[in-house]
C-alpha cells in the first residue's frame, strides 16, 4: 500500500500535481495585473500545453502576445481559438485587431463582421471595421460603419474622431466640425480632436473659428511648439499678422524639431517683411 503512495506522488510530481488550466490561468492574470508580461506569458502557455483546446487560454496568450507586438504568434493563437469555439466574440475582434495591425485588412473585415454578426452592438467591432475600411479607399461604407459604433455608444471618443477624419476626407468639413463638437462635450481637452477641428476649420477657410479651435489647444499644452505653430498660421490667415508673429516667436522659444525651426523662421521672415 505504501509503495502504491509513494508511486502515486512521483506520477503527480512527474505530471505537474494535477494542475489544471484554471491554475496556469490565475497565475498568468494574477502577473499580469501585476504588470509581469513575461511571467504571464510563461504561465499562458503552460496553460496552452495543458490544454490545447482552451480557448480561453488560447485567446489570453494571444492578447497578451499582440500587446507585446507579437502579431503574428497572436493570430495564430488567435486562429486555434475560433476554430475551437467560433462564437467566442473576443477572439474574434482580436484576430481582427492583429490583422489590421499587419494590413491585412479584408481578412480583417471578415472577422469584425463575424462580431457584430454575432453581438450586433459590439461597438469597437464597427470602430474597428470603419478604420478598416478607411485603409482600403472604402471611406463611404467607413462612415456607415463608424455611425453604427456611435449608435452602440454614444461616448466612444475614437468612433467619434474617427468618423469626423472620413468627413475631412470626403471634404465634408461642417459634419466633421459638428461631430468634433459633439466630442468635446465629452473629453473637452481631447487635444487630437481640438486639432482635427481646427485643421477642418482651416480646410473649409473660416479661419477665425480655426484660431479659436488651436488657441483651445495651445490651453491644454502651451509648450507644444506644432500647436503653437498651428495657432500662428490660422491667426495669420484671418489677418492677424502681429499676433502670428507672437506666436512663432514663441515656438522658437520652445526649441522645436530642427523641420519645424526652419518652417517657422521662414514664416516669420515673410510675416516680418509684409
Amino acid at each position: 500500500m505504501r509503495a502504491g503512495v509513494v508511486l502515486l506522488c512521483l506520477g503527480l510530481l512527474i505530471f505537474g500535481c494535477g494542475k489544471d488550466a484554471d491554475y496556469y490561468m490565475k497565475r498568468g492574470n494574477e502577473y499580469l495585473s501585476a504588470g509581469q508580461m513575461a511571467e504571464a506569458v510563461n504561465e499562458f502557455e503552460k496553460a496552452v500545453e495543458v490544454e490545447p483546446n482552451n480557448y480561453e487560454a488560447l485567446n489570453t496568450l494571444g492578447a497578451v502576445l499582440s500587446s507585446m507586438g507579437q502579431y503574428d504568434r497572436a493570430i495564430e493563437l488567435f486562429r486555434r481559438a475560433v476554430a475551437v469555439n467560433d462564437t467566442l466574440v473576443e477572439a474574434h475582434y482580436n484576430l481582427g485587431k492583429a490583422l489590421s495591425i499587419k494590413k491585412k485588412y479584408k481578412e480583417a473585415l471578415n472577422e469584425f463582421k463575424r462580431v457584430v454578426w454575432l453581438d450586433s452592438t459590439y461597438a469597437l467591432a464597427y470602430l474597428a471595421a470603419g478604420e478598416a475600411l478607411m485603409q482600403i479607399g472604402m471611406k463611404d461604407e467607413a462612415i456607415d460603419s463608424f455611425k453604427r459604433a456611435i449608435r452602440h455608444d454614444p461616448s466612444l471618443i475614437r468612433a467619434r474622431i474617427s468618423l469626423a477624419s472620413a468627413y475631412v476626407a470626403t471634404d465634408e468639413y461642417d459634419k466633421a466640425i459638428d461631430e468634433l463638437l459633439k466630442a468635446r462635450e465629452i473629453e473637452p481637452r481631447n487635444d487630437e480632436l481640438l486639432s482635427l477641428a481646427g485643421r477642418a476649420a482651416l480646410l473649409k477657410r473660416d479661419y477665425d473659428e480655426a484660431v479659436k479651435f488651436f488657441t483651445e489647444l495651445t490651453q491644454v499644452d502651451d509648450r507644444n511648439p506644432v500647436y503653437r505653430n498651428d495657432l500662428a498660421i490660422a491667426l495669420m490667415l484671418a489677418g492677424r499678422k502681429d499676433e502670428a508673429v507672437e506666436e512663432w516667436e514663441k515656438v522658437l522659444e520652445l526649441n522645436p524639431d530642427p523641420s519645424l525651426e526652419e518652417v517657422v523662421k521662414k514664416n516669420l521672415e515673410r510675416a516680418k517683411a509684409e
